[in-house]
């Protein structure tokens, strides 16, 4: 973890909402509480999002009781909050606060992956492993301002849901949500659907850039897989794999590369909380 500047550590940030980015109106600012018993955490959460321009007011509290008493008596849009602490649990704060339109949006922050069965059981926005990473809190961020927008708002460069494919000298219109793994081949990516491949020209890191909220994530510098069909991830002797739901009842196994462990283990985890706020798809 990086050194966090003193200035960091004070308990609560006085910057005004309108201090932050000129060109974003001061309602889209989000005000954040952060709920962690570890000082040096909270520092560092502190920290990095002082540097988050989707930021305004940042609050803290050390145990479920001051976060309650800051919920109640605060408007508050997105809480980080810790699962481990001592007296109640980051988790039953949680069950504590109201299921409605109104509640904050939830990112867990913790160093423990065990309990994230039990938070996507909460609906929360996103769970992130310590220790976090700009991009990543940025990103959990930006779900949770998009998740407090009005619904009447469409969300802006909102994905497709269907990309044309050559199939001979005929066009097919395939749905992204069907395709199952992606395989790169030069300059082209053949897709994997149930019924059989189509060759795509895009590179395969510009596909997984584009269709990252379609659940897909690179798993391998030739490959990259649509967490929507992963049945199981599985471990061996330090190596990992994903193995691909198949309608045929076969089964697939993806080779994971080490390099894109970590991050492949942390867009599972952020699928499967997304999934739980739909209502437990995927």
């Amino acid at each position: 973890m990086s050194a966090v500047p003193s200035g960091a550590s004070r308990p609560e940030s006085s910057r005004p909402e309108s201090s932050r980015s000129g060109s974003a109106p001061q309602e889209r600012a989000l005000r954040v509480l952060v709920v962690d018993d570890e000082p040096p955490a909270v520092a560092q959460m502190q920290w990095l999002l002082e540097a988050d321009p989707q930021v305004g007011k940042i609050h803290t509290a050390s145990n479920a009781a001051q976060a309650k008493h800051q919920l109640d008596t605060r408007r508050i849009d997105v809480v980080l909050l810790d699962i481990h602490m001592p007296g109640p649990s980051g988790l039953a704060l949680a069950r504590e606060l109201p299921g409605d339109d109104a509640a904050p949006q939830i990112i867990f922050v913790t160093a423990d992956a065990a309990p994230a069965v039990e938070a996507f059981e909460l609906a929360a926005r996103d769970y992130l492993l310590k220790p976090v990473r700009a991009a990543r809190l940025a990103e959990a961020l930006r779900r949770a301002s998009d998740a407090l927008r009005p619904a009447a708002e469409p969300a802006p460069d909102s994905a497709p849901q269907r990309v044309s494919v050559l199939q001979g000298d005929t066009t097919v219109l395939l749905d992204i949500a069907s395709i199952r793994w992606v395989q790169a081949q030069g300059d082209y990516a053949r897709l994997h659907t149930a019924e059989g491949s189509y060759l795509l020209r895009i590179a395969l890191s510009d596909l997984e850039e584009q269709w990252a909220e379609h659940g897909f994530v690179r798993v391998h510098r030739s490959s990259a897989v649509n967490l929507h069909h992963v049945r199981r991830v599985l471990h061996r002797q330090g190596r990992m794999s994903v193995q691909l739901r198949d309608p045929a009842g076969t089964e697939q196994e993806i080779a994971v590369s080490r390099r894109l462990m970590h991050h492949v283990r942390e867009r599972l985890e952020v699928h499967r909380v997304r999934g739980a706020g739909r209502g437990g798809q995927g």
